[in-house]
C-alpha cells in the first residue's frame, strides 16, 4: 500500500495528461453514461477483438476525478478480456459498495484512498459505469 500523498500524485497526474484518446475511428462498441446524481457526462467508444478490448477512447464531461479516472480505465483495461473487465468492476463496486479491502492491480490503487468519500464515488465510477453500458455487463 502506498501513502496517501502518492495516491494524489496518481491521480493528479492522470487528470492534467489523461491516458486516453477522446476519439477511436475503428470501435465496435460504444455508449454514453450521464450521472443522474451530477449531470456528468462520459462517452466512450470500445474496440473488442476475439472478446479482448484492444482500444479505448473517451470524452469525459465532468470533474478532473472523473477524468482521472477515465485514464485509469484507458490505461488498465487494454489487453483486458471482457470478463476479466467485467471482474475488475465487480471488485470496484465491493470496494465502493462494501468497503471491504480489495486487490486492484497497476494505479487502480489509487481507489483505496477514494473509498474514503462517499461523495467522490460517483465521479470516480462514471466511465466505469459508461464502459459497463458500452459492454452491456
Amino acid at each position: 500500500m502506498i501513502d496517501e500523498a502518492a495516491y494524489r500524485e496518481i491521480l493528479e497526474e492522470h487528470a492534467r495528461n489523461p491516458k486516453f484518446d477522446d476519439e477511436l475511428l475503428d470501435f465496435t462498441h460504444r455508449a454514453e453514461y450521464k450521472s443522474p446524481q451530477t449531470g456528468n457526462i462520459c462517452k466512450i467508444k470500445i474496440k473488442l477483438d476475439n472478446e479482448f478490448i484492444r482500444g479505448v477512447g473517451l470524452k469525459v464531461e465532468g470533474s478532473a476525478l472523473a477524468n482521472a479516472s477515465a485514464s485509469l480505465l484507458a490505461m488498465e483495461t487494454i489487453d483486458l478480456s471482457v470478463s476479466e473487465v467485467k471482474t475488475l468492476l465487480e471488485t470496484l463496486l465491493t470496494l465502493f459498495r462494501e468497503g471491504e479491502q480489495v486487490d486492484l492491480p497497476g494505479e487502480l490503487c489509487v481507489y483505496e484512498s477514494i473509498r474514503k468519500f462517499p461523495e467522490r464515488y460517483d465521479c470516480a465510477l462514471l466511465p466505469w459505469r459508461a464502459l459497463s453500458k458500452a459492454l452491456s455487463i
